[in-house]
């Protein structure tokens, strides 16, 4: 197959700038976007809707037996089990990058000639069936061999154990898909799960084709919820040296990025990619131990590839700033590798971060970082990592023009009483030209909001009430984020998630203290989230003029979130 214009021109920037080339889709012909009407939509008319923070990274994207043994067992110790299991099951059982590819190409193709709603139904749920039926007998012989051993035992405080909860899985796609619709309807509330089907559920969907996962996702996650996500940025993560002492995954970055640009055509702009960025393989390239500049990579996936923004992860082991401060025997010990436990990590830490957020400004790139004090290897990371105070080291430059999202708002468990460390970053927003002026937040993975949502509900109108009479009032930064498939762990009915918030938000539009001439929810699900990405800004350098030569590269129509964004007064010119 011949290379297509845009192959050749972006292939020859790339190597101009010295970025990373060589990568799949830049000599391979794109897919095509699925044709009218095959996901759901509001249409140009309905309100604009962002999900600020979805993940859509599969079991061969990150290092899958490490995350659930070193991180979610802090949380939950029978997740040990699994992890078992799924050292048993090795690597090749969820699709590799390659072979996701090879499959967007055939169902582009296939779609190419005669599309329609249903005949896009039929292709996606045949691929997603037979993945399906090949991840679960996979899954339930491990289980089994596993079990012979005698080395299964079960989680704390539940009945069941990890090969049970497998054993009970559905053979075919279709089944399952099924249970979790009776599910849905019998509980409503969004109830949870005990953490084992919860547990085994997500490892299936880490098992499965990432666009069968994301068009679930679009097709389904707004059940009752009288609004349909017009985009989605999907995180991407980086462990390999956090987690994985620098060791790729099966599935590598650049090959996750070939992916995330392909399924951003195949979704119509539907869904984009933040490329994430690991300050410790940084310092590893710079110290000779990654051949690859980490950098490179990065800056190529956001200026051609159709990724939004950056993504990454403080308590896998880092501060946002001001490592140098922090003593070189935080890292004695740890998840960090030998060859990086340095007297000055901390330092080399600073300046590679220091480096990205220079770039991040200069070409208008927004950033998302985790600041809930979870998810990491250890109790010392997460807390330190993701303290609030670690801001105040930002340069004032930095500080007054990076545009920023803090992932979860510092505290997953907002609802649950306190708000503390919602208030500090809350704290940290400044007014356009101060320090903190382009700082935002998400609300994803408030997991009160499944079970709950009442207490999230009084929490957060506790907050825009403290915040009303700031330069930077919490009504104009918080966003919409829901932090799937990330909230699958969670079980239930996390498909509720949306439309709790949806019923949150419209109690919190009728309160006299909080009105404004923008209704809130309005703000929250999209209009805050469109002036933190810069989509309305359509010059050379922004994310909306970025995004345009990409759409218009591969002959994507404009997505209804354009539309949308254009049409409201409410942005300004």
């Amino acid at each position: 197959m011949g290379l297509t214009r845009r192959s050749l021109t972006g292939a020859a920037a790339l190597a101009a700038t010295g970025a990373m080339g060589g990568c799949g889709t830049l000599f391979t012909p794109p897919v095509t976007t699925l044709c009218p009407e095959s996901l759901p939509t509001t249409g140009p008319a309905g309100p604009l809707t962002i999900d600020t923070h979805v993940h859509m990274f599969n079991g061969s994207d990150i290092q899958i037996r490490e995350y659930i043994a070193k991180v979610r067992s802090l949380d939950t110790p029978g997740l040990k089990d699994l992890a078992g299991i799924l050292q048993i099951l090795g690597d090749a059982v969820a699709p590799s990058g390659e072979a996701e590819l090879t499959a967007l190409r055939d169902l582009s193709a296939r779609l190419a000639s005669a599309c329609s709603p249903g005949e896009a139904k039929i292709a996606l749920s045949a691929y997603a069936d037979v993945q399906h039926q090949r991840s679960v007998q996979a899954l339930k012989s491990a289980a089994s061999r596993m079990r012979g051993r005698r080395r299964l035992g079960s989680f704390r405080g539940s009945g069941e154990t990890v090969a049970d909860a497998i054993e009970a899985l559905p053979d075919r796609y279709a089944p399952m898909a099924a249970r979790r619709h009776r599910l849905r309807s019998a509980r409503g509330s969004g109830r949870r799960d005990d953490g084992t089907k919860a547990a085994v559920d997500f490892v299936v969907h880490q098992l499965q084709y990432r666009f069968v996962n994301l068009i679930e996702f679009l097709n389904g996650y707004q059940v009752r919820s009288g609004r349909q996500i017009d985009l989605a940025l999907c995180h991407m993560l980086d462990f390999d040296w956090a987690l994985a002492g620098g060791s790729p995954t099966p599935t590598t970055i650049e090959e996750q990025i070939d992916v995330m640009e392909q399924v951003a055509i195949l979704t119509g702009g539907r869904a984009h990619g933040y490329a994430p960025f690991d300050p410790f393989k940084q310092v590893a390239h710079a110290l000779g131990l990654e051949p690859a500049n980490p950098f490179d990579r990065l800056a190529a996936a956001v200026m051609q590839r159709g990724c939004i923004g950056v993504k990454m992860y403080p308590p896998m082991g880092f501060a946002p700033f001001g490592n140098a401060f922090i003593p070189p025997s935080f890292w004695v010990g740890s998840s960090v590798p030998r060859a990086l436990q340095r007297p000055d990590l901390g330092v080399l830490l600073d300046q590679a971060l220091g480096e990205l957020y220079a770039w991040c400004v200069a070409n208008a790139v927004p950033i998302m970082l985790h600041t809930s004090a979870s998810n990491g290897p250890s109790i010392p990371f997460r807390e330190t990592c993701t303290d609030p105070k670690n801001w105040a080291r930002m340069p004032d430059d930095v500080a007054r023009n990076l545009r920023v999202s803090f992932g979860h708002f510092g505290d997953t468990e907002v609802g649950r009483g306190s708000t503390t460390r919602a208030q500090a970053y809350a704290a940290l927003m400044g007014k356009p030209g101060d320090r903190g002026g382009r700082y935002y937040a998400d609300a994803a993975y408030f997991t009160h909001g499944l079970d709950n949502p009442a207490t999230v509900r009084d929490a957060l109108r506790a907050l825009y009430e403290l915040t009303a009479t700031r330069d930077a009032p919490l009504a104009e930064r918080l966003m919409y984020g829901s932090d799937w498939e990330m909230l699958l762990i969670e079980g239930g009915d996390t498909t509720a998630y949306l439309g709790n918030f949806v019923g949150i938000f419209q109690a919190l539009d009728r309160q006299p203290t909080l009105r404004a001439e923008t209704p809130l929810s309005d703000r929250f699900f999209g209009l805050n989230a469109a002036r933190y990405l810069d989509l309305r800004s359509n010059t050379t350098n922004s994310t909306r003029g970025r995004l345009d030569r990409f759409y218009s590269a591969y002959g994507v129509p404009k997505p209804a979130w354009q539309v949308k964004v254009d049409r409201s007064a409410a942005l300004g010119a």
